[in-house]
């Protein structure tokens, strides 16, 4: 909240990004031949903001209908290709102004969307906290901003590839088994078990993200924590599971026997420490891998049979205790090692049009940012955070679904659904989205998903 006239608002947050974007190199780069098979990033000489900075106003409407606006501003964004990004580096800011925003108090959405090049989702986070920063601590006009022109005084030093700044270690068997069963012909691989529903086949069109949200209270997310530690797990692992219970129970039996899944990991506490550069705690760049989950047809029947509390926290706790072996083992045998092999991952991926997908869906959670800076840091608070909400745009080649997590410090938390319209039905993921919201509101009560009464109820929406 700004007690600020918009106007003067505007002027302020142009600034405050302006500098951001000074201490983030990742945000100053262009991307050179994109489609061809050696895209590589360049500098920029300047950037003119008013392309980077967009203001939208949805003030005046209620809750409920300000957010379906935001949704929409999102898909639109995630629908939009990056113009010119070799002389406009890929990246924007939306400043939404919307409810409760009157002549005293100002509330803004703000947007930051790049190019999955540039920044992971632990990255999006990271802007959102210098922006904090510098909203409430500024430093001033930059000597390089000029109206709108931002000149980049210095040629970008970009962070090393994840492959050079973790020492990787690939063990000759899981080289081989790797890129057997990239290359190996189809007659000349073992017998493997059904394959897991996945969706539709990747595709490139059509290019829309559709998107839905579920907010989950503070009271109830504190006691999910609770029962979380109670049960040797956390909560990434807990929405797997529930996501598994949702989709067992409504995609028909002889569609899909068995489901997959995958967690990206954030691999900036791999990263040899005589490479990071000062203040990489923050830094704006793309540091994950993933882990893969199988979820046998066994798993799948039982949930369909009969939902206990006690199967869904049993399946969170198997699934964490693998959640933790694979990181006790990183950086050891993992794929993210073997990038620099792949010669054209512009074909690599064009390769894939047709295929399955890899999984069902993917958790990415990136855990809550900071909604104010720690007391004393400045004068009483005229900019906070009060809610946090990741969306990602069509995984083309990815998962069906994407469930995105995030939040704001001893506050609610956010999960946003997004998928490919057309890959995976609509009503599905509204299924999907009322099973999530009921289940966890009657937790957040109960203390119980009371999974199998509501869906014997028929009670989706409570």
């Amino acid at each position: 909240m700004a007690t600020f006239q918009t106007q003067e608002v505007r002027g302020l947050f142009e600034t405050a990004v302006a500098n951001v974007v000074l201490g983030l190199p990742s945000l100053q780069a262009g991307i050179a031949g994109e489609n061809t098979s050696e895209p590589q990033f360049i500098s920029v000489a300047s950037l003119n903001l008013s392309n980077h900075i967009e203001w939208k106003d949805t003030a005046g409407n209620a809750l409920q209908n300000h957010d379906s606006s935001l949704l929409r501003i999102l898909e639109e964004q995630h629908d939009q290709l990056w113009p010119e990004i070799s002389v406009r580096p890929p990246w924007k800011v939306t400043a939404v102004v919307g409810r409760d925003s009157t002549r005293d108090g100002l509330m803004l959405d703000i947007l930051f969307a790049a190019h999955h090049s540039l920044c992971d989702g632990r990255s999006t986070a990271a802007f959102h906290a210098r922006l904090l920063n510098e909203l409430n601590n500024p430093s001033g006009q930059p000597p390089h901003l000029s109206g709108h022109i931002l000149t980049v005084s210095e040629p970008v030093l970009l962070p090393q590839p994840l492959e050079k700044l973790v020492k990787f270690s690939i063990s000759w068997g899981f080289m081989l088994r790797t890129l057997w069963r990239e290359l190996a012909p189809g007659l000349l691989q073992p017998p493997r078990p059904p394959a897991p529903w996945t969706g539709k086949a990747i595709a490139l069109e059509p290019y829309r993200t559709k998107l839905r949200l579920v907010t989950v209270s503070t009271e109830t997310l504190s006691r999910l924590l609770a029962s979380c530690r109670a049960n040797s797990t956390t909560l990434t692992p807990l929405l797997h599971v529930l996501v598994l219970a949702s989709l067992s129970r409504r995609v028909q039996p002889d569609t899909a026997k068995s489901f997959a899944s995958s967690t990206p990991i954030d691999m900036r506490p791999f990263i040899d420490p005589s490479l990071r550069p000062n203040g990489f705690g923050g830094s704006v760049g793309v540091f994950v891998t993933s882990q893969s989950h199988s979820f046998e047809p066994s798993v799948v029947e039982r949930l369909r049979a009969s939902v206990e509390e006690d199967l869904i926290w049993r399946l969170a706790t198997d699934l964490r205790m693998s959640m933790k072996k694979r990181l006790d083992v990183i950086p050891k045998d993992d794929i993210t090692g073997m990038l620099q092999w792949v010669g054209d991952w512009h074909k690599y991926w064009l390769a894939k049009l047709g295929a399955p997908r890899g999984d069902t869906w993917s958790v990415s959670n990136i855990g809550s940012m900071p909604g104010t800076l720690e007391e004393g840091d400045y004068p009483p608070a005229k900019w906070r955070i009060q809610r946090s909400i990741f969306t990602q745009s069509v995984m083309a080649a990815g998962s069906a679904i994407g469930i995105n997590v995030s939040g704001v410090t001893g506050t609610s938390f956010c999960i946003s659904l997004s998928w490919q319209e057309g890959i995976v039905e609509t009503e599905l993921l509204d299924g999907l989205a009322d099973d999530l919201h009921v289940w966890l509101r009657h937790f957040g009560r109960d203390g119980r998903f009371d999974i199998g009464s509501v869906a014997e109820r028929g009670d989706l929406r409570g």
